[in-house]
């Protein structure tokens, strides 16, 4: 099903957050995210979990793909 809010493909999810250490925060997840040439607005999405815990890539993924739910 095609959204049409920004999709994320959950394989470059995990190569932007490559190299992150979890549990992370959203700023965390930025941060490895920049220094891996995401997106602005794939950096703008997991900056504004900074206030959550991601135990896993798979946690990022869910969150992202499903973003749209919870406001963002």
């Amino acid at each position: 099903m095609h959204q049409s809010h920004m999709a994320y493909d959950p394989t470059r999810i995990a190569a932007y957050i490559e190299g992150a250490e979890f549990p992370a925060t959203g700023g965390e997840l930025a941060g490895v995210a920049a220094g891996n040439d995401a997106p602005e607005d794939l950096l703008a999405r997991l900056r504004g979990f900074e206030g959550k815990h991601f135990d896993n890539p798979t946690d990022v993924v869910t969150a992202l793909t499903q973003g749209r739910s919870q406001g963002l």
